[in-house]
């Protein structure tokens, strides 16, 4: 009997379905696109730091930009290599890896968009409404270091291209005296956080005006030189303005986009004024 009860009892038990609990493993790959795309952040924001303080010169800020955007593209990579482990061994973290993918693709918006004004812009790193006449660079000369290009005044090819792809850049004309222009052109370069080098207010000896300044980038503060020229022409005033990159081969059209919007500022400014 009791041989029985048990042997029924152990083919009741074996009768049973065996419940088997699968381990699901997270993936190393999507966690260590997080990890690099997170880590991309505070190297890119040390380097900003840095160059904007004057502790990294140009070299060692172009070599940790490369560094943090390389950690970003990894973060791209290991995520999409994530997502097919994921789906291929049904292992965790699709969420850890979609992470890691957000913050590189975001990381990499920048050099994209400056590899594409490299390919559509022309390579140039002065810019100035008057080419065969730029405002000139004085006090420039002097703040420049050592590693920092050297100031030459555009050939004919290079004003030929900046014609060609900027046609907009040309000089300004206001119907006022240049001693009111130069007022307003001064308010917006203290109003931007242009560091001035030099300035020259119209006066009774010399009735034109000019203010050499220095600019930086937004985000990572590439100095740039600016040079505006205030002379008074016809019934009116002429404004001219240039802008120089202290480092690089390529502006990546900053130049340009910096003397677009110092002379749309100056156009509102100057808006409806018709007196001295």
């Amino acid at each position: 009997m009791g041989t029985g009860e048990g042997t029924r009892g152990g083919a009741r038990d074996h009768g049973r379905p065996m419940r088997v609990r699968l381990r699901e493993g997270r993936s190393r790959l999507a966690g260590l696109s997080s990890y690099l795309g997170t880590l991309a952040i505070p190297v890119l924001i040390i380097v900003a730091v840095g160059h904007r303080a004057g502790l990294l010169d140009a070299t060692s800020t172009y070599a940790a930009m490369a560094l943090g955007f390389a950690l970003a593209a990894a973060s791209v990579i290991a995520a999409l290599a994530a997502f097919v482990a994921i789906w291929r061994d049904g292992s965790r973290g699709t969420g850890t890896a979609l992470r890691g993918l957000f913050i590189g693709l975001a990381i990499l918006v920048m050099p994209a968009i400056g590899a594409w004004d490299v390919v559509t812009l022309p390579r140039l790193t002065d810019i100035s409404t008057d080419p065969s006449n730029p405002p000139l660079f004085v006090a420039a000369l002097r703040d420049r270091r050592p590693g920092d290009a050297p100031i030459v005044e555009p050939d004919t090819a290079e004003a030929a291209l900046q014609r060609q792809a900027y046609p907009d850049i040309v000089p300004r004309h206001y119907p006022v005296s240049a001693a009111r222009v130069y007022l307003e052109a001064r308010n917006i370069v203290d109003q931007r956080g242009w560091r001035v080098l030099t300035d020259s207010a119209p006066s009774d000896d010399d009735p034109s005006g000019s203010i050499e300044a220095v600019a930086q980038t937004l985000v990572f503060g590439f100095r740039q030189d600016v040079a505006i020229r205030v002379v008074p022409e016809g019934d009116g005033t002429r404004v001219d303005m240039r802008s120089a990159a202290r480092g690089g081969a390529h502006d990546l059209g900053s130049d340009a986009e910096r003397v677009r919007h110092f002379f749309g500022d100056l156009d509102n400014a100057l808006q409806g004024v018709t007196g001295s």
